[in-house]
């Protein structure tokens, strides 16, 4: 139910305007020459989605030193944009990040939209991502509902049950409009949007929340009402799926002289993990199969090459969504190493300029420092 308390948007508002101007962090996207820059809040919160801001930040600050506006981002290849995400996850996220900034350009001239349906009506774009750039860069009265936001409404106004529900998803975006709302010159919505987001960042966390330093604990329902460690409520986690991938590293000496490594480009084809990254030639076992089948297996039907399997080489451990993946690395030798299309060999210095998923790009990484196999010798 929704709390009883009497809610002043406009106090709110003043109180939390305070405590972010005195404690909010220093982030890249909060300098001058970004925080009011519509494409660069945008390339900010794209980020930002499901990562965390420490892990955010050296990719920000690369990503715009290689393309510091939206003509640049809109006029580049996708394979040039793609390694600059890569070790970020959710590679999606970059794909239509590029996409916006095309349309931008094709039907904008490149002037990022002001009116809020524009924004939404880019690729990629919900009302989330929508809210927070127009309010944020143009200080538009656009509510904004993020994980943290959730959770700091959820608190003050004791809403129970899954917030992810289409009853509590309204309550939150009506509270959220009628902050923004509230907004005025003084305390306007580039800075509250941000400080409720920050204060859920910092003080109104998942655990443990600091209520006792917390600015706004005089309109919490939940701090009145000792529930703080009730709310919000947290839906069981989805059980997770066990996946036995395989892959399979061969190594060639190019006409030069230097040491080449085949690697597979994924299908671009939506749905698929990994989309248009680079990586070892991977697959996952079927029942009852063994590794070596396996990759014989993926060359033969897949790529139509023939793979002599050697030995395991390195097991790692990762997962993607729900899905808890056990990723052995055999090595390998190709009878016939002329390869075409998506499967190619690369030298080192190559592959540094590729995508690939942060899991492969460790994985390889070891492999060049410590397997030593090659067209004619086996680890």
């Amino acid at each position: 139910m929704l709390s009883t308390f009497s809610f002043d948007p406009t106090a709110f508002n003043r109180v939390l305007a305070l405590w972010f101007a005195a404690n909010r962090r220093d982030l890249p996207w909060r300098q001058p020459e970004n925080a009011r820059d519509a494409y660069r809040v945008l390339v900010s919160e794209t980020m930002l989605q499901q990562t965390t801001v420490k892990a955010v930040v050296p990719f920000y600050e690369r990503f715009i030193t290689r393309f510091p506006d939206v003509c640049s981002l809109a006029h580049a290849d996708l394979e040039e944009v793609l390694p600059l995400w890569a070790g970020l996850g959710y590679y999606s996220r970059a794909r239509m990040l590029h996409r916006a900034a095309q349309e931008i350009v094709a039907r904008h001239d490149g002037v990022f939209p002001v009116e809020l349906n524009r924004v939404l009506d880019l690729p990629g774009i919900g009302r989330y991502t929508a809210g927070a750039v127009t309010s944020i860069a143009f200080d538009a009265r656009n509510p904004i509902v993020d994980a943290n936001v959730a959770r700091v409404f959820s608190r003050l106004f004791l809403l129970e049950g899954d917030l992810k529900n289409a009853a509590n998803q309204s309550l939150l975006w009506n509270r959220a409009t009628q902050v923004v709302e509230s907004c005025n010159e003084e305390f306007p919505p580039s800075v509250v949007n941000p400080a409720m987001m920050e204060l859920g960042a910092l003080v109104c966390t998942p655990k443990n929340p600091a209520c006792e330093v917390c600015p706004v604990s005089g309109f919490c329902g939940a701090f009145k009402t000792s529930r703080q460690s009730e709310l919000p409520f947290v839906a069981p986690k989805r059980q997770s799926v066990a996946l036995q991938d395989v892959c399979a590293f061969a190594t060639r000496k190019s006409k030069s002289g230097s040491e080449e490594t085949l690697l597979r480009q994924r299908s671009h084809d939506a749905g698929i993990w990994w989309r248009g990254l680079w990586e070892l030639p991977r697959t996952t076992r079927q029942p009852n199969e063994s590794a070596p089948d396996a990759l014989r297996r993926l060359f033969r039907d897949e790529l139509e090459l023939e793979i002599e399997v050697g030995a395991v080489l390195r097991t790692v451990s990762h997962g993607v969504t729900h899905h808890k993946i056990s990723l052995e690395c055999w090595s390998g030798i190709l009878p016939n190493p002329n390869v075409t299309s998506s499967i190619r060999w690369f030298a080192h210095d190559e592959i540094a300029a590729l995508a690939l998923p942060s899991s492969m790009k460790s994985l390889l990484s070891w492999l060049h420092k410590n397997a030593e196999i090659g067209q004619g010798s086996l680890f």
